[in-house]
């Protein structure tokens, strides 16, 4: 009931008075500057170099973090954002190679849940937002519009964070029958996905952990919690904490492989951001590198789908995007 100026309330008012684009691409503008301009040239050491701290506990999905400062979150979905991608650059005679998980988190889900259209559709290389939008709206593969495939998408990264149907809603700006309808509608062309998501909160609520593939747990307190909303929330870790906690494990073992691998060569990890790593490398190996590190993630553990990942060079970083 207060008046806000938060984005999410500002975009609503886009439409009503045409300062309220010129405030939204200013705070846009002033973040890039005060965190990412300013913010990183003091932090600039003595070899040219940005180091940054990684924490391996500091998050409880299992995820490496990074501070000191944070370099997983530089951006890179608008022009200015990949300009200031374009200010790290490579060594002398190295080139950057970036290799990405492509849809880990859902591949993950296709592998716990054991649902067979959901499995098919990575086994046989659909594009599964596309597969997910014919199975839920009836429509051929072909004759899925772009607006079918973007609200599937929401769907299924959506049910990774054990979002129902008023959140869905508010996502693609809907009624609640109309997003609860199309949840029904997932569920019943994947019925292993809704099997998986009930018992896994039913499992962890009996032992009080969940459990990725690699056997790592995250014990759950709040599912027992006497207040609603905080076992409301235990119960959307319950079904998170396996896909992501499962999606950090893979691709840390796949790190542990790759050091390996890469001594002697003249290349080295660089950094990791979530399912991508950033590895730099003489300029003359970059194919063999590049073909190392795909082999590798893509093996490193076995499940029901197969692991992608997509491999990318360039001389900064904003150039090395597959």
């Amino acid at each position: 009931g207060q008046p806000s100026t938060d984005a999410s309330v500002l975009q609503k008012l886009a439409d009503d008075h045409p300062v309220v684009d010129h405030l939204l691409r200013y705070r846009e503008l002033e973040k890039l500057r005060s965190t990412y301009v300013d913010g990183l040239l003091p932090l600039i050491d003595t070899d040219g170099r940005i180091h940054c701290v990684f924490n391996q506990t500091g998050a409880s999905t299992g995820r490496i973090s990074s501070e000191q400062p944070n370099m997983q979150n530089i951006p890179v979905r608008s022009e200015e954002g990949r300009t200031i991608r374009r200010a790290f650059v490579a060594a002398p005679g190295h080139i950057f190679v970036v290799a990405d998980y492509s849809q880990i988190e859902l591949r993950i889900l296709a592998h716990l849940c054991g649902d067979a259209a959901l499995v098919e559709a990575f086994r046989t290389g659909s594009d599964v937002h596309t597969a997910t939008a014919s199975r839920v709206f009836g429509v051929a593969g072909t004759e899925v519009t772009s607006e079918m495939r973007r609200r599937a998408k929401v769907i299924n990264f959506g049910l990774l964070y054990g979002m129902e149907a008023y959140g869905l809603a508010q996502r693609l700006e809907i009624s609640q029958d109309e997003a609860r309808q199309q949840m029904e509608a997932y569920f019943s062309q994947f019925p292993g996905v809704r099997a998986f998501m009930d018992s896994i909160v039913v499992e962890a609520r009996n032992t009080g952990y969940t459990e990725t593939i690699l056997g790592r747990r995250r014990y759950l307190p709040e599912l027992v919690s006497g207040n609603f909303r905080e076992r409301q929330a235990g119960e959307r870790m319950a079904l998170n904490a396996p896909i992501q906690g499962s999606a950090a494990d893979i691709i840390k073992q796949a790190m542990i492989v790759l050091d390996e691998r890469l001594e002697g060569t003249g290349a080295a990890m660089l950094l990791q951001v979530h399912d991508e790593l950033v590895i730099e490398t003489p300029s003359q190996i970059q194919d063999e590198v590049s073909a190392m590190i795909k082999e590798v993630m893509e093996r490193v553990v076995e499940l029901r789908v197969p692991l992608i990942a997509e491999v990318g060079v360039g001389l900064n970083l904003a150039d090395a995007r597959h």
